[in-house]
């Protein structure tokens, strides 16, 4: 049990108050905080202790949540998202293969608009084997879920609260994103958010549920003469989502103070025609190396689903970015660009933004300075969009060649 990282929680919050907490325990601390009536826990490396802090909570009182220990990562989804559809709030987590494993339910919450919460320790897929370390597995599924990604201990912790708020505005079920044990079990300071000012901004809002008195139907059989009306009918109501998501965030910034966006810039209002666009921890890394490298700018990722893609071309027209090295912890073995890249890619199109993808820190492997440094200037050289758009850095060469590859 984790009773003591946990201890914080067990009594009402105030007034804000700074600690130290992993990142999974201070999402285990949000999560408290918005009050859900169901949590699905089945533990997962490296997400456990998300759940395992919760179970805490619910054991001391503090929490009054029915904790149920499911039998698998596919269970906790379904069971979730049928308690969404009875009224409850739900959250789950999970990582990897267990989100392999849920894929089977994870297109019903939305299709039943859902406002179910589920965080994700970002971890590998077990390919070429087994590996519990980071990589952005969740880029590589895409059922419309929304999805916002976190840097550090104090974004994951306040992504619990605006997942819920996100959620509840749009009936979209939410997942925030954080990489695995490099947030996860790293232990940084935050400011916790007062109780009251949490449930003022997460009200459990009045929408349609499963009711005996009203008798309908859930999960029936959609034949060829109506089905893609209802996919057009989700396309449609997606629309707004990233509307939604920045009244979110504006609304919590005016009852904490703390700032956040669906694309947030660094180091743009320079000379420099090029900017590395990427998402999570890594981005305090690149900050770092731009104090040496001013002519640099950074464009971070903050809401990855829906893609922000009209905000993305108004940064690049209104600051003349010519370049941009995309940074990126998945790869596609089929796709002639990652998942994250594609996005990039679809949203660059139009504008003729010249851009290549790196793949960097698959398996938890640590993203250096060097290369930054290696992106940067292979950037220099591009001058057009022909030839291969993506390559693997920080990877064992020899000279001039990766794996074969000539560079």
């Amino acid at each position: 049990m984790s009773i003591e990282p946990m201890r914080i929680f067990f009594k009402e919050i105030k007034e804000p108050i700074q600690t130290a907490l992993i990142g999974n325990y201070a999402v285990a601390g949000g999560v408290t905080q918005t009050d859900p009536d169901v949590i699905c826990a089945f533990p997962i490396t490296p997400q456990t202790q998300s759940v395992e802090g919760l179970s805490d909570v619910v054991h001391q009182g503090r929490l009054k949540a029915a904790f149920i220990n499911v039998e698998s990562e596919l269970a906790a989804m379904t069971y979730s998202t049928a308690a969404c559809a009875a009224g409850a709030r739900a959250f789950t987590a999970t990582a990897s293969q267990g989100y392999l494993l849920m894929a089977e339910a994870l297109p019903m919450a939305v299709g039943w608009r859902q406002p179910l919460t589920m965080m994700i320790s970002a971890r590998a897929f077990n390919a070429p084997n087994l590996s519990i370390w980071n990589s952005w597995e969740f880029v590589l599924t895409d059922f419309g879920w929304n999805c916002i990604v976190s840097e550090n201990v104090q974004e994951t912790y306040d992504a619990a609260i605006l997942s819920v708020m996100i959620a509840e505005d749009s009936l979209f079920p939410t997942m925030f994103v954080h990489d695995g044990f490099i947030i996860s079990h790293s232990v940084q300071q935050l400011w916790l958010i007062p109780d009251e000012v949490v449930r003022n901004l997460t009200p459990k809002k009045p929408r349609h549920t499963i009711d005996p008195k009203h008798p309908g139907t859930w999960g029936g059989i959609v034949t060829p003469s109506y089905f893609m009306e209802g996919r057009m009918k989700l396309d449609v109501d997606k629309k707004p989502v990233l509307s939604q998501m920045a009244a979110a965030f504006e609304r919590f910034e005016k009852a904490t103070g703390r700032k956040y966006d669906l694309i947030e810039t660094y180091n743009l209002d320079n000379s420099s025609r090029t900017a590395i666009i990427t998402m999570g921890s890594v981005c305090g890394n690149i900050i770092s190396w731009m104090k040496k490298n001013k002519d640099i700018g950074l464009i971070k990722v903050r809401a990855y689903r829906p893609f922000p893609y009209e905000q993305l071309q108004k940064i690049i027209q209104e600051y003349n970015i010519e370049k941009l090295i995309i940074l990126e912890k998945s790869d596609s073995l089929n796709n002639l660009l990652p998942p994250f890249s594609t996005s990039v890619a679809t949203a660059c199109y139009p504008l003729g933004t010249l851009f290549r993808s790196f793949i960097v820190g698959l398996g938890g492997r640590d993203v250096t300075t060097d290369e930054f440094d290696v992106a940067k200037k292979k950037m220099e050289s591009v001058t057009d969009m022909k030839g291969q758009l993506y390559m693997y850095l920080g990877v064992r060469e020899t000279k001039d060649k990766i794996y074969g590859v000539d560079m």
